[in-house]
């Protein structure tokens, strides 16, 4: 029931600030100043942005068998990011680079299906992400290195 509340809330939030920022879309093509001579023209604009995560591998280490072990697509979940944007020549915006930190869901189908959560602050470029993974079922800090999409 708290999940349930949770996510109730979190969506509510969402939704409202959404409203007010337009987080859930297109970033417009008036964040760019018209003349060249402008330094936002030149280094770009930071905006926030919400991200959808996907783990492509995660890597942890195992000390009791002294071996690095890799888990791939073992989680999904969302983000809340700050990105950098330039300009195409056209002047679409595109996120060139950022930092998220994402809570994801670990789920893992071995002989059991098992679910649990990670906390991560991960750096993207374009829509390629790493960083740091801290798993809370295994009590485990790992890397990484998946995707993200952007709404």
């Amino acid at each position: 029931m708290k999940k349930l509340v949770t996510i109730i809330f979190a969506l509510a939030f969402c939704a409202g600030l959404s409203a007010q920022f337009v987080i859930f879309g297109n970033v417009p093509k008036d964040i760019f100043p018209q003349t060249a001579d402008s330094e936002r023209a030149v280094n770009g604009v930071f905006l926030w942005s919400l991200d959808a995560v996907v783990s492509g591998a995660e890597i942890t280490y195992n000390k009791e068998a002294s071996a690095f072990e890799t888990k791939f697509l073992s989680g999904v979940g969302g983000a809340v990011g700050w990105k950098h944007y330039k300009p195409l020549p056209d002047g679409t915006p595109v996120s060139d680079w950022g930092i998220n930190l994402a809570v994801l869901t670990q789920v893992q189908i071995n002989e059991t299906v098992r679910t649990g959560m990670e906390v991560a602050v991960l750096a993207n470029l374009y829509n390629i992400t790493a960083g740091p993974v801290y798993i809370f079922n295994d009590k485990k800090i790992g890397l990484l290195v998946g995707a993200n999409i952007n709404f």
